[in-house]
């Protein structure tokens, strides 16, 4: 098989990510967006959003002239393999919200009815089991050149670029060999070593998905709960419990991080999907649901511990450390930071924040109605109390002198636990899940 030529449709987190690894792999790579403003940025090598190594694999892309940018979905005709990577954003009521899809594949279908060869199309976009076979499918059943599988992806923000360069585990969904067959070499070509690959249904496919993230979400509210019961316990430190725990080769270490809670754009969208999925199915739903309250009490946690602390008084000013929802990512979509942003400007208290990559997505929700800092000594200056969000390794080098020389008091609350209790013992110092009198 010659290598084929790529076509990807929507270059958000995902999109973008696996059209400028296609193209740096050598594979001509054809990127579609219908959004011109991020057209226009991305085609000028500027993403619109931050990943580690995706700005350098773009600029390579287009310096070696292996990607095109477009917002003409026809240019699909000069491709062998399409990949729907379209977002599928959560409804008010927490649904999947599937019309991107829905128009895109039956647009798609209508152009592939020019074309004479062979053409696999790749829902690689998160979609509730069952959407490929009852509705993607049917737009394209009187086109015989169209083979539809489904793959979904499993990168991690921050990490997207290694997580498509080595993944644990190829999924492929089909509902004919041949489908299947033609994404398999595909990948056969892409991988020097060819990764472990799942053939299985279209609908087995996209539960793995959900399923996935689903259990992920569930290690890390477990553990906030303990977290929680910890921090009622004198001389209980969950950062050990956690260790000991994750030793066991039946549980794992991985996602046994306390903290404020999980966010992005993956796990809360599709736990809530997931669980709206479920309810049709009758009591199918109690534990994800139990997951996502916990998820969402988790913030309050710090208010709980900033009334201990009495820093909860008004006009007192705060500081926080940390905007995105995790580390090597601007993404801000469900951060703690924003929540408990909302609820501390309720209580007239002064914010002040920092964060390397995210205040300019922060200024879009908040305006002036706090203040940001470039530098941690300026967030910090005269502030009664610092919270500490996203475990940024900047943060994970500060000292107590960081925290005395420049705030009016030393207050602190590690929401991520980056910081060593011991050395922060004569500050006022708490964390998520360690209870008083830990000595160590």
């Amino acid at each position: 098989m010659k290598k084929p030529s790529i076509s990807v449709i929507g270059l958000g987190f995902v999109g973008l990510s696996l059209a400028v690894v296609n193209a740096k792999k050598g594979f001509d790579t054809v990127a579609i967006e219908k959004n011109n403003d991020r057209l226009e940025k991305i085609s000028s090598g500027n993403p619109d959003f931050y990943g580690p190594k995706l700005k350098s694999y773009l600029l390579h892309a287009i310096k070696a002239k292996k990607i095109t940018f477009t917002d003409d979905l026809n240019q699909v005709l000069k491709t062998d393999i399409t990949f729907l990577t379209v977002g599928t954003p959560p409804s008010k009521k927490g649904e999947i919200d599937l019309s991107q899809i829905k128009k895109v594949t039956a647009e798609l279908a209508r152009i592939l009815k020019k074309k004479k060869s062979r053409h696999l199309i790749v829902i690689k976009s998160t979609v509730i089991p069952g959407t490929t076979q009852n509705i993607i499918l049917k737009k394209f059943k009187n086109l015989k050149i169209a083979n539809i599988v489904t793959n979904p992806e499993f990168l991690r923000e921050g990490n997207a670029i290694n997580d498509l360069v080595n993944p644990h585990l190829i999924v492929i969904g089909e509902n004919t060999k041949k489908g299947g067959d033609f994404l398999e070499r595909y990948y056969r070509i892409f991988y020097k070593k060819l990764p472990e690959i799942l053939r299985t249904n279209l609908t087995t496919a996209e539960l793995i998905k959900y399923a996935n993230n689903a259990f992920l979400a569930t290690k890390i509210s477990f553990i906030n709960s303990v977290a929680n019961l910890c921090q009622n316990i004198t001389g209980a430190d969950v950062n050990t419990v956690a260790y000991a725990i994750g030793k066991d080769s039946r549980i794992g270490p991985l996602f046994l991080k306390a903290g404020p809670g999980f966010g992005g754009s993956c796990l809360p969208k599709d736990l809530s999907a997931f669980i709206k999925f479920s309810e049709k199915f009758k009591d199918t739903d109690i534990l994800l649901k139990a997951v996502k309250e916990v998820n969402q009490s988790q913030p309050f946690r710090i208010l709980e511990i900033m009334k201990q602390m009495k820093v909860l008084g008004e006009r007192k000013t705060i500081s926080i450390l940390g905007l995105a929802f995790k580390k090597d990512t601007d993404d801000i979509r469900e951060a703690v930071s924003v929540k408990l942003v909302r609820e501390l400007i309720k209580k007239h208290l002064i914010i002040k924040v920092h964060d390397p990559m995210a205040i300019n997505n922060f200024k879009s929700i908040f305006g002036n109605k706090i203040s940001y800092h470039n530098t941690i000594a300026s967030c910090l200056k005269n502030a009664a109390c610092c919270i500490l969000l996203t475990e940024w390794d900047q943060y994970q080098k500060l000292e107590p002198n960081d925290f005395k020389i420049n705030m009016k008091t030393p207050n602190i609350i590690d929401a991520r636990r980056i910081l060593e209790p011991t050395k922060f013992s004569k500050l006022n110092f708490k964390a998520i899940g360690l209870g008083n009198g830990v000595s160590g």
